[in-house]
């Protein structure tokens, strides 16, 4: 991404090519009673680290966030052999992949002075051909910019342990996306975006990313917005998020050829508002249950009931 030749209207040196280039890679997993949200984003102006553990059978939300001065985190050019992490006095996250031997790896710790707030997991990726198909897009913005994105719905597996108690997770339910994310976006950046996943009647897994990203040059035509039933992924139009009575609220999401039709209902409410002069986000994140339907290329119509995942309404300035 660093190679591209004037990204905007002048020629700029690759040092400040690289503090416009925004950086990040986050996931969304879990099973049928845990919801898990990870990320490591760097805006260069500013750093973010998030981990939230949602109990879904207690409603109870455990988390691990913070906002960090400057540029904190190395992203590799290849999403392979990739190693991104924070350390900090009492916690760490870190990710790591190997993509050639079919294999993701996340870290989390997070200390507190509560034993019951104290968390750690590891949890283990499968990406190989044979369990995950990943859905790479690289989006017109404008000029010479663009935005990369992979994406990936893989089986999982691990241990998350909680004030003395452990978890594991294994089987058909265990599943997480990733998402390892490049782009040359705007100074104004407004975009939706939807996830989520599940198992079928039939024991498949199931997810779906969907975005709506004012920054694409041409949104009717170019999106990211896909599919996957067990390691097969296939394109979804492009879609329009709409929010009649706020983010708090149903979101309704739905394209113009009659494969998405959701309504997205928030269970547990995660924003993050903050005005730095320079430096604002006005985010949205609820995690919550879907209904309606999406269809595969196939045909194949899924009931959104057997999905759980997390919404997105973000406003940033950077």
């Amino acid at each position: 991404m660093l190679d591209v030749h004037r990204p905007y209207h002048y020629p700029i040196p690759r040092i400040v090519k690289n503090w416009r280039l925004k950086e990040w890679q986050s996931y969304q997993f879990g099973d049928e009673r845990w919801f898990f949200l990870a990320s490591l984003y760097n805006a260069k102006v500013c750093s973010l680290v998030v981990f939230i553990a949602y109990d879904r059978e207690r409603k109870k939300k455990y988390q691990m966030r913070r906002i960090l001065p400057g540029s904190m985190f190395h992203f590799s050019e290849s999403l392979s052999g990739s190693k991104v992490y924070y350390r900090g006095a009492h916690n760490y996250l870190e990710s790591t992949c190997d993509y050639e031997g079919g294999r993701i790896q996340l870290t989390v710790v997070r200390g507190a002075r509560s034993p019951g707030r104290r968390f750690s997991g590891l949890f283990t990726f499968a990406c190989g051909p044979k369990a995950a198909s990943p859905n790479v897009v690289c989006l017109p913005l404008g000029l010479n910019r663009a935005m990369y994105s992979t994406k990936l719905l893989m089986p999982m597996e691990g241990e998350f342990s909680l004030g003395g108690e452990s978890r594991r997770f294994e089987g058909p339910s265990s599943m997480g996306i990733l998402d390892d994310h490049k782009a040359y976006y705007p100074y104004h950046l407004r975009y939706d975006w939807l996830s989520g996943f599940g198992v079928d009647a039939k024991g498949r897994r199931v997810g779906f990313n969907l975005m709506d990203n004012a920054g694409v040059r041409e949104p009717y035509r170019d999106s990211e917005n896909c599919l996957w039933i067990n390691n097969k992924v296939w394109p979804l139009p492009p879609v329009k998020v709409t929010r009649p009575q706020g983010s708090g609220s149903e979101w309704i999401i739905q394209d113009t050829e009659g494969m998405v039709d959701l309504v997205f209902v928030p269970e547990m409410t995660n924003d993050l508002r903050f005005n730095l002069g320079f430096i604002e986000s006005d985010y949205s994140g609820p995690i919550g249950s879907f209904r309606g339907f999406l269809k595969s290329g196939e045909g194949s119509k899924i009931d959104a009931e057997i999905l759980y995942g997390v919404g997105e309404r973000e406003y940033f300035r950077a």
